[in-house]
């Protein structure tokens, strides 16, 4: 069984209510990925937005760089 089997079987374990409840929070993290990241952290993402050191990446360097930070 893998974990997302396992985690859905948990899922429909749960009353109906529950489930509705933490559907609508997952549904939120996919539709808007960007809000898995803390205050904190948005804080560290718009500082180097905010700094304009002449510094171009390519969108690929960007996503690494971000998933080497905040593991995503």
């Amino acid at each position: 069984m893998t974990k997302m089997e396992a985690a859905i079987e948990r899922l429909q374990a749960l009353p109906e209510a529950e489930q509705e409840m933490i559907a609508a929070e997952i549904e939120a993290l996919l539709s808007e990925p960007a809000s898995m990241l803390t205050p904190e952290q948005w804080a560290g993402v718009e500082a180097e937005l905010d700094s304009d050191d002449g510094v171009r990446l390519l969108h690929n360097d960007v996503m690494l760089r971000m998933r080497a930070r905040f593991g995503r």
